[in-house]
């Protein structure tokens, strides 16, 4: 039997055996039974405007906050969005902000670093006018190592809002939860952040090229929340990878909403900051539905690729497929009700 195969049977197997305990409060059940979206298509909002970032990475905050708010209000419907944030969120929630900080070594101390600080801010005010107090907001990353690199100060103040990660450096064997989850093959534990700490979370994922999985952005963001990502980087990180990783049913039931930070894309060279081929784009996707939103935000960069003289990624990606085939959302362009506003 071809690799091909056997990993097709595993994650059959895989997704049989996840669907009892997560698919009821999974992202794409909510898809299924929500109006924000038809059962045939998932609804991706996109809201861009060049003008708030520069080359530099200098960010227009305020811009950025209007931004996320007409994304939200597009999303939902609602005419505020304190309403739209209240649909997916309750005061008493604790709220995690799973960010992704990796690869921030060569912009350290820029204002491509400094981003990741006017992204959280935004989605943190947003939160705070919908009536969510601080101790109730928790941003988290793989490590404090990676989160410092990116400009954030590590804050565990249970009254304030806080900055956590699952370990100090990235080499170390961290802080998970006891619960072990099938992946593929392998059994993964996920952040006891995640596990223990929030109720819910919101995927903030930042779209760059990878070396291994091609493209990474919502789905492979969650290799930052398991304890043993670097035994799931085979093939493409396919088989298994992250396709099962986002199958967890903890990670399914948690994460209520995606925002694809597509402010800066990393065009080439990632998953590290490569200078070389960070690109603005000045915008921010909204989804509930994962997959959609890595399928548009890889053809926005293909486009940015294209005007570089580079070829698409294309079969570079097949992970998009497979978290398709897991019954984890839509990973194609035609099967996405892509709603593009100008901010």
């Amino acid at each position: 039997m071809s690799n091909r195969r056997q990993f097709l049977k595993q994650s059959a197997l895989t997704a049989a055996g996840l669907a009892a305990a997560g698919r009821a409060g999974s992202a794409f059940e909510r898809f299924l039974n929500s109006p924000l979206s038809s059962p045939d298509k998932s609804k991706v909002v996109l809201v861009r405007n060049k003008a708030v970032v520069d080359a530099s990475g200098k960010v227009e905050n305020a811009l950025l906050e209007r931004m996320l708010d007409k994304a939200m209000t597009t999303f939902t419907g609602h005419s505020s969005a304190a309403d739209s944030w209240r649909k997916f969120f309750a005061p008493e929630d604790v709220v995690g902000l799973k960010i992704n900080t990796l690869g921030c070594i060569d912009i350290k101390g820029t204002d491509y670093a400094m981003h990741f600080a006017s992204v959280i801010g935004a989605v943190a005010n947003s939160l705070r006018r919908a009536g969510l107090a601080d101790k109730n907001i928790v941003v988290w990353d793989r490590s404090e190592e990676e989160m410092k690199e990116a400009g954030l100060t590590m804050q565990s103040d249970p009254g304030s809002m806080r900055f956590l990660a699952n370990k100090v450096s990235r080499r170390d064997a961290g802080d998970y939860g006891e619960t072990t989850y099938p992946v593929g093959s392998v059994t993964s534990r996920v952040s006891r952040i995640l596990d223990q700490v929030t109720t819910s979370m919101i995927n903030i994922c930042v779209p760059k090229t990878h070396g291994g999985a091609g493209f990474t952005n919502s789905l492979k963001n969650h290799y930052g929340t398991i304890d043993n990502p670097n035994r799931l980087h085979a093939n493409a990180c396919s088989s298994p990878g992250i396709a099962e990783v986002n199958a967890i049913p903890i990670i399914r039931k948690k994460q209520k909403l995606v925002i694809s930070d597509a402010l800066l894309m990393v065009t080439e060279g990632g998953p590290r900051w490569d200078r070389r081929f960070i690109r603005p784009f000045g915008g921010i996707l909204v989804g509930i539905d994962p997959v959609a939103i890595d399928a548009v935000a890889l053809s926005l960069m293909d486009e940015l690729r294209k005007a570089d003289g580079m070829e698409p990624l294309g079969s570079r990606v097949p992970h998009l497929a497979l978290a398709e085939q897991l019954g984890l959302g839509k990973s194609r362009l035609a099967d996405i009700d892509l709603v593009t506003v100008s901010a």
